[in-house]
């Protein structure tokens, strides 16, 4: 008898767990939420075993900006005696929790126990440097360079790289330092950009044109924003038609076309830029190069400059609306150049865009 009533005991029980669990999913699947939360917080002070659904409401909790409730449950099961790996599973949850919250120092600190490991090395660091740029405490980012050669990932390095680059500003900067950072972080356009613009404020044009002549080669789509400064670097004339030909033929590049255009009109005749402009637009429209031949049009008749000149002011007006560049990881849009993503905080992600208005 004994057996029996302990048995059914916990039958009841488990019933009692399956009907509100139940009842809980069904809330979530009918959008009524709220109606959820209070369903599952009774099922979890029944049976405090259920990992996954502790994790599950926490996770819900913080979608929600619930961020009390989301920390309370991660740090009830953070005191359990749990395997290592799903014990630091949950301290990284409690982390997010903290920093979501805004809690930096707490988050900090139980994310530095989680650089050695393994599995979580790579994203604790990221959410690491998130919190060094919120706190604006970018020296201790650059002291985890040791941690980050550890990863193998590529993102971290560029993020090390601006973190590192970004952490000069306001210091008195000197070509040697961005020389060594743009060497350390091949994988970086930062500190090579900065390396290059510091060079020319510097009248150093030499080591500007490295810089940039090895990003475009890395990155052929900034070519609208490293061209103008290449074009300051003392480049002798068949060095920049060899590379504006490289750049328009093999990478499609606007940009290059338009400066190859003016280079035709200088040094050839405008009619040469006009039918390189006119094969360009037939194989791949563009409303830049098209505004070129407008251009072009109004210098080669008097006749037709006051005709032409108000589609060209109309195609302005166009381009004056149109977004320049795009993150390639969340498709973010804004017409001003960014290292961060302001969307998805990631590094050097925003880029030109290209075609039909690309430059």
């Amino acid at each position: 008898m004994g057996q029996n009533s302990l048995k059914h005991k916990e039958l009841k029980g488990r019933a009692n767990i399956t009907r509100n669990l139940s009842s809980g999913l069904n809330f979530l699947l009918t959008d009524q939420e709220d109606k959820a939360i209070e369903q599952l917080l009774e099922l979890l002070d029944i049976e405090a075993a259920t990992i996954d659904t502790y994790l599950a409401l926490a996770n819900l909790f913080r979608r929600k900006g619930d961020w009390d409730k989301a920390i309370r449950i991660h740090e009830k099961l953070h005191q359990l005696k749990l395997p290592k790996v799903q014990a630091q599973h949950i301290q990284f949850e409690l982390a997010k929790d903290y920093y979501s919250a805004g809690l930096y120092d707490r988050a900090e600190h139980l994310l530095l126990q989680l650089v050695n490991s393994e599995a979580l090395r790579e994203a604790s660091l990221k959410q690491l440097f998130s919190i060094f740029m919120a706190t604006h405490e970018l020296s201790k980012a650059v002291a985890l360079t040791t941690e980050v050669a550890n990863t193998q990932s590529k993102s971290l390095r560029i993020a090390l790289a601006n973190l590192h680059t970004e952490s000069l500003k306001g210091a008195a900067l000197d070509l040697t330092i961005l020389a060594e950072l743009a060497e350390r972080y091949p994988q970086a356009i930062r500190p090579r950009f900065e390396l290059a613009k510091l060079a020319l404020a510097q009248h150093d044009a030499a080591t500007a044109k490295g810089a940039l002549l090895s990003i475009l080669k890395q990155k052929p789509q900034w070519s609208a924003d490293i061209l103008p400064q290449l074009s300051q670097c003392h480049l002798d004339e068949d060095e920049w038609y060899q590379l504006l030909t490289l750049l328009a033929d093999k990478h499609h590049n606007t940009s290059a076309r338009l400066l190859l255009c003016d280079w035709l009109t200088e040094h050839g005749s405008i009619t040469a830029a006009e039918h390189y402009v006119l094969d360009k637009l037939r194989q791949q429209p563009n409303i830049r190069l098209f505004q070129k031949l407008l251009q072009i049009r109004q210098q080669q008749s008097a006749q037709a400059a006051e005709v032409l000149s108000s589609v060209e002011e109309l195609v302005n007006a166009y381009l004056a609306s149109k977004i320049l560049y795009s993150c390639r990881s969340c498709g973010f849009k804004t017409r001003q150049p960014y290292w961060l993503c302001p969307s998805c905080q990631q590094w050097e992600t925003v880029e030109p865009i290209a075609g039909v208005d690309g430059r």
